[in-house]
C-alpha cells in the first residue's frame, strides 16, 4: 500500500513565529500518524502559500496543511486539508474547536484523521473562501495592522 504524503506549508512569521519554532514536532507527529510529511516556508512572493498548495495537490499529496490553504479549491482532484492555526485570531480554528496557538496539539488533532465536509463559496469566478468573505473596509484593516502590533496586542491590535 502506498504510504499517503502530507504537506505543511506555513507562514514563518505568523503568530509570534510558532510554528517555524514547532515544525520539526509537528512533522514528528505526522509521521507517527503514518504520513510522509514534508514542510514549505512561504516566502514574501505573490501567492507564495497558494501556488505550493496548488503544487503539492497536483503532485498528488494527500493532505496539505496550511495556515490558510489557498490554491487547491479550482481543482477537480483535491487532497484532504487540515490547519494549524498560528495567526492573531483563527476564528475558523476555534469553531472548529482546533487548538490555537499551540501546533503540537492542532498537529494531534489532525493525527486523529477525524474528516468533517465543508463547503465551499466562490466569489468574483476565481476567488474561493472556506470562513469569510469580505470587501471594503473590513480587508483593508487586516492589512493595515502592523505586525508588530498583532505579536504584542493580539486580537486587540484590530480594535
Amino acid at each position: 500500500m502506498k504510504q499517503k504524503r502530507a504537506r505543511l506549508i506555513y507562514n514563518p512569521t505568523s503568530g509570534q513565529e510558532i510554528m517555524k519554532k514547532n515544525v520539526a514536532e509537528v512533522l514528528d507527529i505526522l509521521e507517527g500518524a503514518g504520513f510522509e510529511a514534508s514542510a514549505f516556508q512561504t516566502t514574501p512572493d505573490e501567492n507564495s502559500a497558494k501556488n505550493e498548495a496548488t503544487r503539492a495537490a497536483k503532485a498528488g499529496f494527500d493532505l496539505v496543511i496550511a495556515a490558510g490553504g489557498d490554491g487547491v479549491a479550482p481543482l477537480k482532484k483535491r487532497p484532504q486539508m487540515a490547519v494549524i492555526p498560528t495567526g492573531t485570531t483563527n476564528d475558523f480554528a476555534r469553531a472548529l474547536k482546533i487548538p490555537r496557538g499551540n501546533p503540537v496539539e492542532a498537529a494531534k488533532v489532525i493525527a486523529k484523521n477525524q474528516t468533517l465536509q465543508m463547503d465551499i463559496g466562490r466569489a468574483y469566478d476565481d476567488k474561493y473562501f472556506i470562513n469569510i468573505a469580505a470587501a471594503g473596509s473590513f480587508t483593508e484593516l487586516t492589512y493595515s495592522v502592523p505586525s508588530r502590533l498583532k505579536t504584542v496586542l493580539g486580537y486587540l491590535a484590530y480594535l
